[in-house]
Formats: structure tokens, C-alpha cells, sequence
């Protein structure tokens, strides 16, 4: 884990953390969403962080701790970069563009946990202050900066902590091959 972390305003972090400590235990998806429309505005704060240009894909953990019901992440993007096709473990979830575009390509998956089918539910393309809003085991989404010259920026909340998850890959039949992942961190709050 790498000692680089974003600077963060305590004027911008402080406000979504109380919100964020206002949530159940297991959130229903229209509290996900009006937590979503709440902190959307801390997107166009001043004191909000913005894309670095850092190369590679960079996850910061802005949460930490057996007390926190969620983790909190900011997600740095390089310039065209995409992730496979994934899921979260079954966590509800929100990611928030901060700064950049991102495209976010949704999937319902149906079948078992071995032989997983993939059905593409929607596409959204997301400016600062937009989000996608998931809940539960039956979600996957791929996502990618989708300018080829700039980086982005985005926050990320999970109902828990995000440390392995599937990700999905075509195969030769026309189904998806699953890979369990570990969820790298690059950068951590101090213990």
C-alpha cells in the first residue's frame, strides 16, 4: 500500500461522513438514492477533490474500522481506462463522479454462482454530481473514464467492506467465465 493519498478538505469529507453515519444497518434502495441526491452536492463543493492525473487506477480508502457499517473509497481514472464486468459482493452500493465523465454499463445476472448469464440492463453516462445506485447480489456493472485525454474522479460507498468480488469475463460458448478478485487498496486512513 503506497503512503500517496489525495489531500482531502475536512469541509468537503466531514458533511458526507455525517450523512453517511445517519444510515440503517441495510439501507432500502430509495434511502441509497436520497443519500445519493444529498451528497451529489458535495460534488460541486470548492473544497472537493479532483482528479490528479496520477497514472494508473488508484482506490483510497477513506473509511476504516469494525464500527463503520460502510466504506467510503475514492476511485482515480486514468485517461480511457475500463474495469471488466463485476459485482460487489452483494453489498448495496453509490459511486459519484466528482470529476470527468464516467460510463457505467449495468447487468442483472441470473443463473447460479458457476454459470452466471449476464443480461445488459442500461447504460448511463455520468458527469460530476451523477451517480449509479445498486442494490444486492443480482448486480453487476462495468465501468470506464470515458474521455481518452483526461483522468476522473469518483466516490464510492459500499454496505460493508468491498475486499473480494467476482468479476466476468466473455468465454468461447457465449457465457461468462467468473474470477473471484481481491479488492486492492492503494492508500489507507492512518490507524
Amino acid at each position: 500500500m503506497s503512503r500517496f493519498r489525495p489531500s482531502l478538505s475536512p469541509r468537503w469529507i466531514e458533511p458526507i461522513l455525517a450523512d453517511l453515519a445517519t444510515l440503517h444497518a441495510v439501507p432500502s434502495a430509495a434511502q441509497i438514492e436520497a443519500l445519493s441526491a444529498r451528497i451529489a452536492a458535495q460534488a460541486f463543493s470548492p473544497h472537493a477533490p479532483r482528479a490528479s492525473g496520477s497514472p494508473g487506477y488508484r482506490r483510497h480508502l477513506l473509511t476504516q474500522g469494525s464500527d463503520v457499517p460502510y466504506s467510503c473509497l475514492l476511485i482515480e481514472w486514468p485517461a480511457a481506462h475500463a474495469t471488466p464486468i463485476h459485482d460487489h459482493a452483494g453489498l448495496w452500493g453509490l459511486e459519484l463522479v466528482l470529476d470527468g465523465a464516467l460510463e457505467v454499463e449495468e447487468f442483472a445476472l441470473a443463473g447460479d454462482s458457476v454459470l452466471p448469464r449476464l443480461a445488459r440492463s442500461r447504460a448511463l453516462m455520468l458527469g460530476v454530481g451523477d451517480s449509479a445506485c445498486f442494490t444486492g447480489e443480482r448486480y453487476a456493472h462495468r465501468c470506464r473514464n470515458l474521455s481518452a485525454a483526461r483522468p476522473a474522479l469518483s466516490l464510492h460507498v459500499y454496505g460493508g467492506t468491498l475486499d473480494r468480488y467476482r468479476s466476468f469475463h466473455a468465454d468461447m460458448q457465449g457465457g461468462h467465465a467468473v474470477q473471484m478478485q481481491q479488492a486492492a487498496i492503494d492508500s489507507a486512513p492512518s490507524a
